[in-house]
């Protein structure tokens, strides 16, 4: 006897239209983020940057945040991943209303509203503060290296930086010197120089080798910048340790001293610059290896470990605590490192790495959160404020649910 299988015609047309929302189970974590920004987020920064009445209606922000939102909690952050889940995903579907915006208009809405969308980190707190989630009895602090959105192949030490600047500036000479040389010999000939010339593409060399050199010189200019101000926070540290052994204080020979050393510094040849994010900085990772990134810092408390604090950095090192005798003009920063230097606060800061290390851990894990999408260190620290937005968010619902937030 033949076998009877239940009924399959994959071209059966639908009497009904279909609703996404019987196609998502009620649990999915993309209901919460649907209810989050209509319910419970303020947009209202990010729709005050709408003030034109002209041109083609944009999308909706409440859309495009929750595509950002719910992409940042599953792994996906790129704008051309998230067109393409809102193609063949049903979660993202559901949360775009089967409206499809293109990776350019979601790209654009990000870099556009990111420091209105990193204000979400704020908002994050204050839900988790709601719920009894911060405490703030113990609190720790460390940092990340985050791998920056920087060709390696667009960088340039100092040394070669200089020998570059001056050959493009001898090329543009020479071009200069050329044009001059046929103009005029055009005027005493009195023929035609322009269309058909076989040199008429001399203006454009010379501009664009003019482009190039402003760029060049503006890398010289930021790793000179950096050596010296290197140098003065050095120069400066050193002559404050000096007065506090010799118990004086004289706050304009540090500043003269500081002053005098960023003016006889001189960069590194091996100093290198990007040219795709020159803010980013060469460092050493985890795995021993030296990357362009920035060095991402959070703030965490101990009780559900969520993110009370989140910034980037291009330094490495803090300066350590003075010894001796404390001054009264200690900073909070180095009486803390004072305190910790004690047999009570070694204990204490040896649970560091387990209160800080899990949250980085799962914003790597859960969130892909180990690479920068925005270039520049305002875009760096827009995009990790947002990262610990939605890791907020995430403790958030597995702890409590949207329920307890509008109540």
């Amino acid at each position: 006897m033949d076998k009877r299988f239940r009924a399959f015609d994959p071209h059966q047309v639908l009497l009904l239209p279909p609703s996404l929302d019987d196609w998502l189970p009620q649990d999915h974590r993309a209901r919460f983020v649907a209810d989050l920004v209509d319910k419970v987020l303020d947009l209202g920064q990010v729709r005050a940057d709408y003030t034109g009445k002209r041109g083609y209606p944009p999308y909706d922000p409440r859309l495009m945040l929750r595509l950002l939102i719910y992409g940042y909690t599953t792994r996906v952050r790129s704008s051309r991943a998230i067109e393409q889940r809102c193609a063949d995903d049903i979660a993202f579907r559901f949360l775009a209303a089967d409206q499809a915006p293109g990776f350019r208009s979601i790209s654009r809405f990000r870099r556009r509203h990111l420091d209105a969308i990193a204000a979400l980190f704020t908002q994050s707190l204050h839900l988790a503060q709601k719920l009894g989630m911060v405490k703030m009895g113990r609190t720790a602090l460390d940092g990340t290296k985050l791998e920056a959105n920087a060709s390696k192949h667009k960088a340039m030490s100092y040394g070669r930086l200089v020998d570059k600047e001056e050959r493009i500036e001898a090329e543009v000479a020479a071009l200069e010197a050329k044009a001059a040389a046929l103009l005029a010999t055009d005027e005493a000939e009195g023929q035609g120089f322009g269309i058909d010339g076989e040199d008429t593409d001399l203006p454009a060399e010379r501009d664009r080798r003019e482009k190039r050199l402003a760029r060049l010189q503006a890398a010289r200019a930021q790793i000179e910048a950096e050596a010296a101000d290197k140098a003065r926070a050095h120069a400066e540290d050193k002559e404050r340790r000096r007065q506090q052994r010799a118990s004086a204080d004289d706050e304009q020979t540090v500043t003269n001293a500081g002053e005098t050393a960023a003016a006889k510094t001189r960069p590194k040849p091996k100093a290198q610059a990007n040219f795709t994010d020159p803010d980013s900085r060469i460092m050493k990772n985890s795995d021993g290896a030296y990357i362009r990134a920035y060095d991402a810092q959070a703030v965490v408390d101990a009780e559900h470990q969520v993110s009370t604090a989140a910034d980037v950095t291009t330094n490495e090192q803090v300066p350590p605590a003075p010894g001796g005798r404390l001054p009264a003009s200690a900073t909070l920063k180095e009486r803390m490192a004072r305190k910790l230097r004690a047999k009570p606060g070694k204990a204490a800061y040896s649970r560091r790495k387990a209160i800080v290390e899990p949250v980085f851990g799962q914003m790597m894990t859960c969130q892909n959160g180990h690479r920068l999408l925005p270039r520049g260190e305002d875009g760096a620290r827009g995009e990790w404020r947002l990262l610990a937005a939605c890791h907020n968010l995430r403790k958030i619902v597995r702890h409590a649910g949207l329920t307890a937030l509008a109540g």
